[in-house]
């Protein structure tokens, strides 16, 4: 079976590529759409030597399943199978902004089922896009796709500015060194943290805090936290890691809240896409899962919660991680 691509996440801390913004049209554009329009497209070719659908793809449900065996890896179905599978119906047509590139115009095609293999086996649907050029980079494989009659040029990414971090680094042999260098925890951030998960030798505390801003004011972060205790033991990684994340909006009290709504895993802030009348809509991205909401007056609320990928389990918690990996198991 053919694994399908991960949309391409970012690090919390981590901003878009500089130039990778998209490019507006000629023609005359308007702002961002509600988070209820917007969606995440990706690019898909099959695996080398193999015949099959090469080009974009709306991602737009999936189903676990028993197993896959004797499925396809990407095939295309019908409508009416396509909704007796739970899909919804898709958007005749979406303007969607790879990175590096001009926004295109994509029209919905026709509808596939793709079979995930895995621990829990799964059915991923959408719809082909057409309309659209492959992207420019290879490692270019998602980008966003807003509904919107006229080109939504107006509309940007707004990225999220590192403010707070303290990692370690990894040398050329893979060995991992604690901290040397710091920037310390945002007041308001900190007093969320819980009290240190392990204390004395051997315990790094690390963390990354990202934060939108507007005006020149922090409206929403994105942080996480790690203890990670060295504790050398046989045959088990010497690295335990704690963790603590969360997304979080800034209120008109200047108290902030933490988005729990829309995420079946912890999902990374990513970035925000915002125009000039103020409509702001907040992006967190997990494995197969994104959420699109809607920022208005210090509260987000839920415009979009996709699942479309079911992934293994070790792969949520890559997203909060930022402590040393450990080798996998010896066989």
């Amino acid at each position: 079976m053919t694994r399908w691509p991960l949309l391409s996440l970012l690090v919390l801390a981590a901003c878009p590529k500089q130039g990778g913004g998209p490019t507006a049209p000629a023609q005359p554009g308007v702002g961002c759409p509600t988070a209820s329009d917007f969606y995440m497209a990706t690019y898909v070719q099959p695996p080398e030597g193999v015949q099959g659908y090469t080009g974009w793809v709306l991602p737009l449900h999936t189903a676990t399943v028993a197993s896959v065996q004797g499925q396809p890896g990407f095939t295309t179905i019908d409508a009416s199978a396509a909704a007796a599978a739970g899909m919804p119906a898709p958007p005749p047509s979406v303007w969607v902004m790879p990175p590096g590139a001009a926004m295109c115009k994509a029209t919905a095609g026709r509808y596939y089922a793709a079979a995930i293999e895995g621990s829990t086996p799964s059915i991923a649907y959408g719809v082909e896009l057409t309309g659209c050029p492959a992207p420019k980079e290879p490692g270019d494989v998602s980008a966003i796709a807003l509904v919107s009659v006229s080109p939504p040029s107006e509309c940007k990414v707004a990225p999220l500015r590192p403010i707070a971090t303290r990692l370690g680094e990894v040398d050329d042999k893979g060995t991992w060194s604690p901290p040397t260098k710091e920037t310390p925890l945002p007041a308001e951030v900190a007093s969320l943290v819980p009290a240190d998960a392990c204390t004395g030798p051997g315990c790094e505390k690390l963390w990354s805090v990202a934060a939108l801003e507007q005006g020149g004011k922090p409206v929403a972060y994105g942080a996480a936290v790690n203890w990670v205790q060295d504790r050398p033991q046989p045959g088990a990684c010497r690295w335990q890691t704690t963790r603590w994340s969360g997304s979080f909006v800034v209120g008109p009290d200047g108290a902030l809240t933490k988005l729990t709504e829309g995420q079946d895993h912890t999902l990374a802030l990513t970035f925000a896409l915002s125009d000039r009348s103020g409509r702001t809509l907040l992006v967190a991205q997990g494995p197969g899962e994104y959420t699109a909401y809607d920022l208005s007056g210090g509260a987000a609320t839920v415009g979009r919660h996709l699942v479309w990928l079911v992934e293994e389990p070790e792969a949520y918690e890559a997203v909060d991680h930022l402590g040393p990996e450990c080798p996998p198991p010896t066989p």
